[in-house]
């Protein structure tokens, strides 16, 4: 990449294309982990700072993109673990009384578009975001998980089911308005 040389050197016009080029994507990854745009937004800021600032430890090897994805990741979990540093913990009652969903919501999240989808995972709480992002966006496993976030597999499996469970039931309820 042309712009990494650059930005090793310090050079802030190198800085900015590399920035502008990749905001969109390291933003969407963001969007995912927040509960609002303005904390993706800062969520954003904080991994670019330290994407510049490791840059030294990017060898050239594989993807740049993935390397800078699981950056901005882990940015995203510091600014979760920065501000929000207790496990949050839902209700088993509030699961138990959950509907279940007897149609195609696969075809139901089809009709979606991305930024729908986002703006109900936004809405999860945000320790039960974080684990189904980690685990079906980014493909860690329950293990790596709770390696990660200081808890147990069964925990980390048990947010990724309500996430599921909650994202059914709210695609049910757009469905049927």
């Amino acid at each position: 990449m042309r712009w990494l040389e650059g930005c090793r050197k310090g050079d802030r016009r190198a800085q900015q294309q590399l920035f502008k080029h990749f905001y969109s994507p390291m933003f969407r990854v963001c969007m995912r982990y927040a509960g609002s745009t303005d904390e993706a937004e800062d969520m954003l800021n904080e991994g670019f700072l330290k994407v510049f600032s490791n840059l030294d430890k990017y060898e050239n090897t594989g993807s740049f993109e993935s390397w800078m994805k699981r950056v901005m990741v882990n940015a995203a979990l510091d600014h979760r673990r920065k501000y929000d540093p207790k496990v949050a913990t839902t209700d088993l009652a509030e699961v138990a009384d959950t509907v279940e969903v007897g149609y195609d919501v696969n075809a139901a999240i089809g009709r979606l578009s991305s930024e729908a989808i986002i703006a109900l995972i936004q809405q999860l709480p945000p320790t039960t975001r974080t684990v189904f992002n980690l685990f079906v966006f980014d493909g860690c496993s329950h293990a790596e998980i709770a390696q990660r976030l200081g808890m147990s597999e069964g925990t980390s499996a048990w947010h990724v089911n309500a996430a599921r469970t909650r994202l059914k039931n709210e695609i049910a309820k757009m469905n049927n308005e």
